[in-house]
């Protein structure tokens, strides 16, 4: 009888076991299939309205004021009607020479602080960018004159991306699309357009609009700029580029 017993306990004992073995397997069955490859991002789409230039911030804040000596030199800061800051670059000034210093206040990098950029900010031209550092309560200065280059200055809030661009020569035109690490630009991509063709051998192309990242290498090569991202063609619009065979209007 006890024999019996034990054999019972231990047939119990083994269809509990292979239960148990069942429902692992079915778990791992049901488990999510993990993919070497991730899922392409899907591109986001931006349009002309998204983007910011440079004429479309104000002029005038509430709380600062930006003096710019004659000689372009030094750029006083006052806040709520008293001197706060000033920022002093004897060697190579803060806009180029002849150039007027329009000062424009933005959020340059995103942050919700107000910024402030002091030059035309056009192709051709340089400026300075002052960053707010809420660490140092204080303005920093981002580069230097010419580097970055602050050209054609653009902003992408949704994307929060820096754009800047300008022209090279008569056929070509650069435009760039960079991101804030802390208070560094850090270039992404960059657009090259060369409307002669007779010109591409020169500037290592092979159609009229070329995307490359950081590292030169091509994302996008075509002769039609609707087959560019929509990123690129807001950034176009924006522009107001009229883009001709052998020559930029």
């Amino acid at each position: 009888m006890f024999v019996i017993i034990i054999a019972i306990i231990m047939n119990k004992n083994l269809i509990l076991a292979l239960l148990v073995c069942i429902g692992l397997l079915a778990a791992c069955n049901n488990k999510p299939q993990n993919n070497d490859k991730p899922e392409p991002k899907a591109e986001v789409t931006i349009s002309e309205s998204d983007l910011i230039s440079l004429n479309q911030f104000p002029t005038i804040d509430k709380r600062l004021y930006v003096e710019v000596s004659p000689d372009f030199t030094e750029a006083s800061i006052y806040r709520d009607g008293k001197l706060f800051q000033t920022v002093l670059d004897e060697e190579n000034g803060l806009v180029s020479i002849g150039d007027e210093a329009t000062v424009h206040f933005l959020d340059a990098n995103f942050d919700g602080f107000t910024d402030i950029f002091i030059g035309a900010g056009e192709s051709r031209t340089y400026s300075t960018l002052l960053l707010w550092d809420d660490n140092t309560k204080q303005f920093v200065r981002i580069g230097e004159l010419g580097n970055p280059d602050l050209q054609g200055f653009m902003l992408c809030p949704a994307e929060k991306k820096v754009i800047e661009g300008g022209s090279g020569s008569y056929c070509s035109f650069y435009i760039s699309q960079s991101h804030w690490n802390g208070n560094e630009l850090v270039l992404d991509d960059f657009l090259t357009i060369i409307s002669d063709p007779d010109e591409y051998i020169s500037y290592k192309v092979k159609n009229m609009f070329t995307i490359q990242d950081a590292n030169e290498q091509v994302l996008c090569s075509t002769d039609n700029k609707e087959s560019l991202p929509s990123f690129w063609q807001a950034v176009l619009k924006a522009y107001g580029l009229d883009i001709k065979p052998r020559g930029l209007g």
